[in-house]
């Protein structure tokens, strides 16, 4: 009896032994499979998917793990978002660039503004200095527009004004002192820079005095007002300079009149008209002192 029981006991141990050595080669042999394949998708850059003989596991964020000599970190299962390219795309980068041009147009335009306004209040200059020029010689011309012609006994006449005494029952006399007095009031405007004013004035004493003594000087400085205006009355000017040299083409200032018409026309943008009037000036007055000639000269030879 008890040996048969060894006996079974000993067949059974026989029979557990390959039982067990089976079942490990099987499980050595499955997790050498697995290994195998994950060298081959490893290498190949891929990934091989394989059955799990014990089911289908919850999926998980960490990635598995291979082991062997040759093994490397396998891809992460989960897909990790790329980052997003910095560069920008092509029609924000030309919106950008036509806004930078944008800028620079509006620096340079307010530069080009800058420089006009300071060529505008060197213009203004000039033409008040040309305006205090020939008012100084008007000045010495007239006498100041205040002295009563001398009589011609050969008395000198005075630099000053001189007050008129009207003789009894002579208007002449009257209304001499008056224009003459209408006339300083008007210069007077002149020579304070106050040009509407005085633009005012002298078409009042033209009105008074329209073939007055100083008639003429009236016309021109009108002509000489309407240039330096703001905006300057260009046609208004040529006008009243005309009516100086068809009125009065042997007065003083004739010669004056005739330069500044030839500017008054180059600003208009005749040029050929602007000439004709300067080699006037030249052809007529050549051998005279008159500043006029130099004037038309100098201009010629700037602008021609």
């Amino acid at each position: 009896m008890l040996i048969s029981k060894a006996l079974k006991a000993s067949g059974l141990a026989l029979l557990a032994g390959p039982l067990s050595l089976a079942l490990g080669s099987a499980v050595f042999a499955q997790d050498y499979v697995d290994l195998e394949a994950e060298r081959a998708a490893a290498k190949s850059g891929g990934t091989t998917t394989t059955t799990d003989p014990y089911g289908a596991r919850p999926a998980t964020a960490y990635p598995a793990t291979s082991y062997g000599v040759n093994s490397s970190a396998p891809a992460p299962l989960a897909t990790v978002a790329q980052p997003q390219s910095q560069t920008q795309p092509a029609g924000t980068q030309d919106l950008s660039n036509l806004f930078y041009q944008l800028q620079q147009l509006q620096q340079e335009v307010m530069m080009l503004n800058g420089k006009v306004e300071e060529q505008a209040h060197e213009l203004r200059s000039l033409k008040e200095q040309s305006l205090e020029r020939y008012v100084d010689l008007d000045r010495r011309i007239a006498g100041g527009a205040a002295t009563v012609p001398a009589s011609n006994s050969g008395g000198s006449a005075s630099t000053s004004p001189a007050v008129v005494t009207p003789i009894s029952g002579s208007s002449a006399v009257a209304e001499q002192a008056g224009e003459g007095e209408a006339y300083r009031s008007a210069y007077a405007l002149v020579r304070s820079q106050k040009f509407n004013d005085a633009t005012g004035a002298f078409k009042q004493f033209l009105q008074d005095y329209p073939a007055g003594k100083y008639a003429p000087n009236a016309h021109y400085w009108l002509g000489e007002l309407y240039l330096v205006m703001q905006p300057a009355d260009l046609e208004s000017s040529r006008q009243a300079f005309m009516l100086l040299l068809s009125q009065y083409p042997d007065n003083s200032k004739a010669p004056d009149a005739m330069y500044k018409l030839g500017k008054v026309y180059f600003q208009k943008g005749n040029r050929e008209k602007a000439r004709e009037y300067l080699d006037r000036v030249i052809s007529q007055y050549g051998t005279t002192n008159s500043s006029a000639v130099k004037l038309s000269r100098d201009f010629i030879a700037q602008n021609y």
